[in-house]
């Protein structure tokens, strides 16, 4: 009886693992940036419908509650994101906003703190911009000195900043009637192509000061 030979074990040599390694680098250098540009996409469109979806809210709760019902638009730095400071609002960006009911001049809180998902952020300028309701310094609160029951945020305590608007019960705003108001959803560093236009991507809400109703504007591929 012939021995029989031993069997032979086929493992890919380092050339192949160098060839695998190479396509799979070149495959990812074309598909990463794809996927960078679905994810800022999704995140801007969670933004743009969670804030639809509050101020619709704020609107529709002035009404039904007989109340004046504000919304407060936050600006705080992110501890994690590189050149913004917790202890000084202003370098870090509008992220969050937050419904409340006035009572006797004090907000009650109706929900929890809303944060724009991902890298999405208010637009904000010192000037007239792309986002007038919460454009300039004219607005501009501090916790503890407008609200003494102002809320605590998440990482940055009272370290934070927020313009409000707010719903009367016949469904309008206390903005003025004879100007224009919008606040535009955006990425964090997208640039925009000159001040008061607004970038490539982006969404924006309009609030109508006497109705209260609200309207979109988004760019569409063409």
């Amino acid at each position: 009886m012939k021995p029989t030979a031993p069997r032979r074990s086929h493992a890919f040599s380092l050339i192949e693992l160098i060839i695998v390694i190479s396509v799979i680098a070149i495959i990812a250098t074309f598909t990463i940036p794809a996927l960078n540009t679905i994810l800022k996409g999704s995140y801007l469109s969670q933004g743009s419908s969670m804030l639809v979806g509050q101020l619709n809210i704020a609107r529709q709760q002035a009404i039904s509650r007989n109340r004046q019902i504000e919304v407060r638009f936050y600006r705080f730095a992110d501890p994690e994101t590189p050149g913004e400071n917790v202890a000084v609002p202003s370098t870090g960006a509008f992220r969050a906003l937050q419904i409340f009911e006035l009572r006797e001049g004090v907000g009650i809180p109706l929900d929890k703190i809303q944060r724009l998902p991902g890298p999405v952020v208010f637009s904000y300028s010192q000037e007239r911009g792309i986002s007038s309701l919460i454009d300039g310094l004219t607005f501009l609160r501090r916790p503890g000195v407008a609200d003494p029951a102002a809320p605590r945020l998440p990482r940055v305590d009272l370290q934070y900043e927020y313009v409000a608007l707010r719903f009367m019960p016949d469904g309008s705003t206390d903005r003025r009637a004879t100007e224009k108001w919008f606040i535009t959803v955006v990425e964090a560093n997208a640039k925009q192509p000159s001040p008061g236009m607004p970038p490539a991507n982006f969404f924006t809400v309009q609030v109508d000061p006497v109705s209260g109703t609200i309207r979109n504007y988004r760019p569409t591929a063409g």
